[in-house]
Parts: C-alpha cells; structure tokens; sequence
C-alpha cells in the first residue's frame, strides 16, 4: 500500500537529501563520519533527520571550504564542485505503511544501519539508525532464498570475529532465522553482538568468537531473557588484505 506524503515526510526527505550531498561533498559515507566533522554526537545527526531539520549552518561552513554553491548543497541546483567524488544511484524515493523505502528497477534497497547508535535498551531497526541503503539484485535475493523484508545490514565494529569478518566489513543479515547454530547478531542485554551462537543440550548458549584471543561465554537457561537473536549473517563484503 502506497501512503502520500505529508509535510513532515517531505521535510525528512528533503534533509536526507542534503545530508548525501554533505556526505558527497566530504567523500564520506555514514552518519558517524558527518557527526565527528561536526563536532557532534551521531544521535545529533540522526535527529535532523528524524526531524527532517536543515542544517544551514553546517552546510554554510561546508560552502565555504569546498567551494560549493549553497544552491547545489541545500537545493540540489547546479552541480558540485569539480573533483566531488559522483552521488550513489538511487531511484525515486516511495513512502509505504514501513516508511522511506530506496527502489532500483531490478534491485532491492536493503537498510544499513548504524549499530553503534543502535545499541541500547530501545528498537535496533528505528529509522533514525539507517545510515543509507544497499542495493542487492532482486534476481540473487531470490536465487539465495531470501526475502526483502527479512534483510538488513550491519558494519562489523571490533577484531572479536577476526578470521570471519574484519573490522568495517558490511553483513547482511536474514532477520528470518533465529535459531542457532551459526554467526549471528544478537543482543545481550543493551549491547549489539556479532558472535558464533551455538545451541547446547542444557538449553544454553555458547557465544563463540573466531578471534583466539577472546574467550567463549555460556549463558545458562535462566538467563535467555536477557539474550535476543536478532539475525543470521548470511553474507558479507569488505576489504581484501
């Protein structure tokens, strides 16, 4: 079902098309990034887009240093300054009963979500989290057995599963299954894991790092109230070494 936009909706959309053209501008991809240019916290950042808030002064002060036209940066007029690395290819923007949604013909827009802002005793997938979006061919989607809706992605924060996934690689994560055995994010109490969840025969848990270094944790039955699994790590990308 197709919902038309309010004013609230196209002020959220008009903000988060000013913060790509800073993120362009920058050569920078996350909420992070634009946060610790700024001098801010990224729950700053995030409100402006929540809010659908306009940073003019921000944008002034990046005019300014890039040389880049204020009309171009806050209206989307004219073109960036030479040398700005080009914009990511995202189609229309549609509303539907989830929210804002990116659509490709062909392609599928998956949620990246910024895991440290999400950490906490609130909702890991508000919208406020989502840095941008994935683009993953509908065709592979449906050859993997997967499902849109079931996708979201994660960047992996830490050296704890080092031999699997480094530090800054980007996962995909099938929100579909949440029974062990395998790499999982979960979360433990208010903090977001990515761990090796393996189901033993008392009902516990063992959280396994590939990382030698850290050591294995067991939690007894008794406490699974305080564990949720959030999703299988299906897949990911990140930097050859």
């Amino acid at each position: 079902m197709t919902i038309e936009y309010t004013e609230v909706d196209e002020k959220i959309a008009i903000t988060a098309a000013i913060m790509g053209r800073m993120k362009q501008l920058m050569g920078v991809s996350s909420d992070y990034q634009l946060a610790k240019r700024f001098g801010k916290s990224t729950s700053a950042i995030h409100n402006w887009k929540k809010r659908g808030t306009v940073p003019i002064d921000e944008c002034i002060e990046l005019s300014v240093e890039y040389n880049a036209s204020l009309d171009w940066l806050i209206l989307g007029k004219g073109a960036p300054p030479s040398g700005t690395a080009p914009a990511p290819i995202i189609s229309e923007m549609d509303q539907d009963e989830r929210g804002l949604r990116y659509s490709l013909k062909d392609f599928v827009g998956v949620p990246l979500y910024d895991i440290e802002a999400a950490a906490g005793p609130g909702r890991l997938f508000d919208n406020e989290h989502v840095e941008t979006y994935l683009s993953f061919r509908n065709d592979w989607i449906a050859k993997e057995g997967l499902h849109a809706k079931d996708l979201v992605a994660v960047r992996v924060i830490g050296d704890s599963m080092d031999g699997t996934l480094k530090n800054g690689d980007t996962v995909l994560i099938n929100r579909a299954i949440t029974r062990p055995d395998g790499v999982f994010v979960i979360r433990v109490g208010d903090e977001l894991r990515i761990k090796r969840v393996q189901l033993l025969s008392d009902g516990s848990l063992r959280l396994s790092s590939d990382n030698n270094h850290y050591a294995p944790e067991v939690i007894p039955p008794e406490n699974l109230g305080n564990v949720q699994i959030i999703g299988h790590c299906y897949w990911h990308s990140g930097r050859v070494y």
